[in-house]
């Protein structure tokens, strides 16, 4: 049974509720707090919206006779009971061209103007002050333009006071209790938003959480996963898919190694049993070839750490003339001349150790499919290193096989454990570098393209 644990953290889906939240319930705040400075600075505003409003339903309410001329006002129930009981609060009056009122709430006879003036129906807007109070008066056109007609609607002040007083609280009240209900239901929304939004990542995690060395071969499905999350899990499916290529190829890497191994050990034992004195000659070629392959074997797996390398500027002039040194017997003992060519510094950020067993792998091998007599060339170009020999070439057939582990060409003449080219391969790849086979009359190439990244200026 395995056990889950889950360690103490930040709950991403408690933050943005509580983000959410918090921003909702600062706008909230902002408006309400607009809503009250502009109400409480400048009181004049609420009563100028009032007495519009006031007037716009008296206009309603205006009837005309068959001539255009007003003739009464028909206001709804609720405010003809506030203009009867409030007379000189608040109330309207209709007028003519001079002045002079056709119908009014207040039993007024003649139009509101500023002290010493005259009716002026074209001022819309004025204060006129009252006993201990202002009134706010405002006149607009009623009538047609063969029988005009004015409507002047007037409220104190002290009306608009008594009504902010009355109402706005309420309203206060109402818009809090508005708000508390919308942070609610919005919070709530938000909760099984992501709810369901994080039930399908928890879902995720318990598929994740099955993949095992045994099982790489399982993927996530980004079925019911958010947008936003979506190329993460594409993404980690894409690194089960290297981890399960890399994971097959050690399985295989070792199973090959085994049989390599197995094979020269069986040789070996047959030779001491049935034999009873072995040939001692034979036995020391068998130990050779089996150092050899252990070797190989170490090389590679080193090679294919990337916490191995250490990079520095590396000269590969001198890196390839070190493995000339390394390797001039061989080419003695076979009759293969060597030759450097450099035709321009090539120095490049690279793991000098790593570097060195690349070039000896390559020219080894050139060494070993020389025909005798023949020669092998190193070529250091700038951002380039090129070996050729004077071989008979590769087959086409051989050229997808070349740099496989344990593969070993049909008429090589060495005893290798066909590892060379597949090192060599790892430590180019290791460096970012490119390397290509092929054929040149005469013989093979071995062609290595340095990072442009990696060259030194």
């Amino acid at each position: 049974m395995r056990w889950r644990i889950r360690r103490p953290g930040r709950s991403l889906s408690a933050g943005l509720l509580l983000a959410a939240t918090l921003s909702l319930s600062g706008v909230a705040l902002l408006v309400v707090g607009g809503a009250a400075a502009i109400t409480y600075v400048n009181s004049s505003f609420l009563g100028r919206n009032g007495l519009e409003e006031t007037a716009s339903h008296v206009r309603r309410a205006l009837r005309f006779d068959a001539d255009g001329r007003p003739v009464s006002v028909e206001l709804p129930a609720p405010l003809k009971r506030i203009f009867d009981a409030l007379r000189s609060e608040v109330f309207y009056r209709v007028l003519d061209r001079q002045g002079l009122a056709i119908l009014s709430s207040d039993g007024g006879d003649a139009a509101l103007a500023p002290a010493g003036e005259r009716f002026d129906p074209s001022r819309s807007a004025f204060s006129l002050p009252r006993g201990d109070t202002v009134l706010q008066v405002l006149t607009m056109p009623v009538g047609s333009a063969e029988q005009p007609a004015f409507l002047q609607t007037a409220r104190s002040e002290r009306f608009n006071q008594a009504v902010f007083e009355i109402a706005g609280p309420v309203a206060q009240r109402s818009a809090l209790a508005t708000l508390g209900i919308a942070l609610v239901v919005f919070s709530g929304v938000v909760f099984l938003i992501m709810r369901r939004t994080f039930h399908q990542l928890r879902r995720v995690g318990d598929a994740a959480s099955v993949i095992e060395p045994h099982n790489l071969s399982h993927r996530l499905s980004v079925q019911g996963v958010p947008t936003e999350v979506a190329p993460l899990v594409e993404e980690f499916n894409v690194v089960l898919d290297r981890l399960e290529k890399g994971f097959r190829v050690q399985q295989e890497f070792l199973a090959t190694a085994a049989h390599e191994l197995k094979t020269p050990i069986t040789v070996m034992r047959a030779q001491l049993e049935v034999e009873g004195v072995a040939n001692r000659h034979v036995l020391l070629k068998d130990l050779d070839q089996m150092a050899r392959q252990v070797q190989q074997l170490l090389m590679l797996a080193e090679a294919s750490e990337g916490q191995n390398y250490a990079m520095a500027d590396v000269d590969i002039a001198e890196i390839a003339r070190s493995a000339i040194d390394h390797l001039v017997r061989l080419a003695d003992a076979r009759d293969v001349s060597l030759h450097l060519e450099v035709s321009a510094p090539s120095t490049v950020s690279a793991d000098a150790g790593a570097s060195f067993v690349l070039v000896r792998n390559l020219l080894e091998n050139a060494i070993h499919h020389a025909p005798s007599g023949t020669g092998v060339r190193i070529e250091v170009e700038p951002g380039a290193l090129v070996v050729r020999d004077g071989g008979p070439g590769i087959d086409p057939a051989d050229l997808p096989q070349l740099f496989k582990r344990f593969w070993r060409g049909k008429h090589r003449r060495d005893q290798g454990a066909g590892l060379g080219l597949a090192i060599c391969l790892e430590i180019a790849n290791r460096h970012g570098w490119s390397i290509v086979a092929g054929n040149r009359h005469p013989g093979a190439e071995f062609a290595v393209t340095f990072s442009s990244a990696q060259l030194a200026r």
